[in-house]
């Protein structure tokens, strides 16, 4: 097919100059307690890297794994997992990507499963103790993995954020670096960053650890048996839009907490515009989910901010698999998270 012929082309091509997994190491740009940190790797766990790609550019694909491979000590990188979600032949990539490392493996969705799903796919066919989410169009920066998982060792229901710097779209050769920003979202339930740690508290001290009401997004780590036993993500979510919001709450309320870890950095390319479709249909459809699962008392401000077709909860799918996880994990109220994780959500 198209991949094979391609393969051999980089293949006979890389022979003669550069190999396909370089990238270019950002400038040094951590804080100076980050840059001399010893860690000891033997008390660390391993860890499985799961990247779900749509319509993706093969070359930051390469990059993405280049700098895994490059900065991950090897005795924790037990595998890095691509899930191609239903590609076509253009954009798989499969043989080239399979072909780049024994720890690279590609695993094929037939049918496009939507970002959520490819994401819980990803995880299951993985066995190590700790899985990683990344992004296609991503670069690992030095010791990004072991600040996260040093913060992990102290709970297994600690969910850990690196900082989130950016490729520029158009430059992704630059990488710059980005304050210590904290995540959350308005009563329109979508994700913004409202401000810094030290806005939130006085005597914050960087490159400490800090508490995020919500992540971002697709770049996390998480234990396996805190991701199984609290959830993975709602199944009935479609595409993508609300289910880092939704893991947000979940994890906060049932049990567990959500940390960025400054010493942790992974640059990321923002886009413009997606490169495959999107329907906002599935992105109401998850909101509802959002708003009917999680936000008890609160759903009139949502109404609100976003209007009367996001409480009408007949076209959200079966909401009874997600109550009676919210029950059987003891979770707590959305008014326990303003008040102990997110006061200034009503602040405002």
């Amino acid at each position: 097919g198209k991949d094979t012929s391609l393969l051999q082309v980089r293949t006979s091509a890389s022979k003669m100059d550069s190999s396909p997994l370089e990238f270019k190491m950002p400038l040094e740009g951590r804080h100076s307690e980050c840059r001399n940190k010893q860690y000891d790797l033997s008390a660390m766990p391993s860890v499985a890297v799961v990247i779900p790609y749509l319509h993706e550019d093969l070359g930051l694909i390469e990059k993405t794994i280049g700098s895994l491979l490059t900065n991950t000590p090897p005795q924790l990188l037990d595998e890095i997992v691509l899930v191609d979600d239903g590609n076509d032949e253009s954009h798989s990539f499969a043989s080239v990507l399979a072909s780049l490392d024994p720890k690279v493996k590609v695993h094929r969705n037939k049918e496009r499963q939507g970002l959520i799903k490819a994401k819980v796919t990803g995880a299951s066919v993985t066995k190590s103790p700790v899985i990683v989410f990344l992004e296609p169009h991503c670069i690992a920066n030095r010791q990004w993995l072991e600040p996260l998982l040093d913060r992990m060792l102290l709970s297994h229901r600690r969910v850990v954020v690196p900082v989130i710097d950016v490729l520029p779209e158009d430059h992704t050769d630059d990488y710059s670096y980005v304050g210590n920003m904290y995540g959350g979202f308005d009563w329109n339930l979508e994700f913004k960053w409202p401000g810094d740690a030290r806005s939130r508290n006085a005597s914050y001290h960087e490159p400490d650890p800090f508490p995020m009401p919500s992540m971002s997004g697709g770049l996390f780590a998480i234990w396996r048996d805190w991701w199984e036993e609290s959830g993975t993500y709602d199944s009935e979510m479609r595409e993508w839009g609300s289910e880092h919001i939704e893991i947000s709450l979940r994890t906060w309320r049932c049990g567990g907490s959500v940390e960025a870890v400054p010493c942790s950095r992974v640059g990321h390319m923002f886009r413009k515009k997606r490169p495959y479709s999107f329907h906002g249909e599935a992105a109401m459809r998850n909101k509802k989910r959002l708003v009917a699962v999680w936000l008890d008392n609160h759903k009139a401000e949502v109404e609100a901010a976003v209007g009367k077709n996001v409480v009408d909860f007949s076209d959200a799918g079966d909401l009874e698999e997600r109550m009676r996880l919210k029950q059987r994990l003891g979770c707590k109220s959305m008014d326990w998270y303003i008040k102990n994780v997110y006061p200034e959500l009503v602040k405002k």
